[in-house]
Formats: C-alpha cells, sequence, structure tokens
C-alpha cells in the first residue's frame, strides 16, 4: 500500500511540475527580445544565420546568401544567441540593431 502510495505521489509531480523541469533547463528556450510596433514599422530587419559574433559586430548571412555586419551593445534587446542560430535583426538605417531575436527555422 505504500509503495503504491509513493508511486501515485511520483506520477502526480511529474504531471503538474516535473515537466515544466525540462523547459527550465533550456535556456535557448526562453524569448528575451520583443520589438516594439515602431521598430516593426520603421526598422529594416535581417533574417538569416547568425554567422560570426565579434564583440559588438555579428554577422548574418541573410536569406540571399550575403553576409550582412550588424552593430549590437547593451540598448540592443537582445535573445540569447549562438553562432548558427536563425535570428532576425531590426536594424537602423547606420546599421545599429534595434532588437535581435532568435527564430525558428
Amino acid at each position: 500500500m505504500m509503495k503504491r502510495s509513493l508511486e501515485m505521489l511520483l506520477v502526480a509531480a511529474l504531471v503538474t511540475g516535473g515537466g515544466g523541469l525540462a523547459f527550465a533547463a533550456d535556456p535557448m528556450k526562453e524569448k528575451e527580445a520583443t520589438p516594439t510596433i515602431g521598430e516593426r514599422i520603421t526598422k529594416d530587419a535581417v533574417k538569416g544565420t547568425l554567422m560570426k559574433m565579434d564583440g559588438e559586430f555579428y554577422q548574418i548571412r541573410n536569406t540571399d546568401g550575403e553576409l550582412v555586419k550588424v552593430h549590437v551593445d547593451k540598448s540592443t534587446k537582445l535573445d540569447k544567441v549562438v553562432e548558427g542560430d536563425m535570428v532576425k535583426a531590426y536594424v537602423t538605417d547606420k546599421g545599429h540593431v534595434t532588437t535581435l531575436q532568435r527564430v525558428e527555422p
């Protein structure tokens, strides 16, 4: 009887809270950067593969195959990204990224 109660408790824990542990353990799943309506309307967007992160300069290979160099700094709203991620960058006319999001391929 005690073993059965313990099994039921374990199942209940997995159903209610244990499943969320897998999502919390992957920091890349969390979206942190959301562009404003103004950014979506007024900024150009570069979508492609993040090829290189070199300090404040990132290189993105866009969907046309061109390598685009953009600037990020502390004012940039930034998802957690690594080289090889598909990204969408909202860029000013001077090449500064206001928001950089990781997107699903």
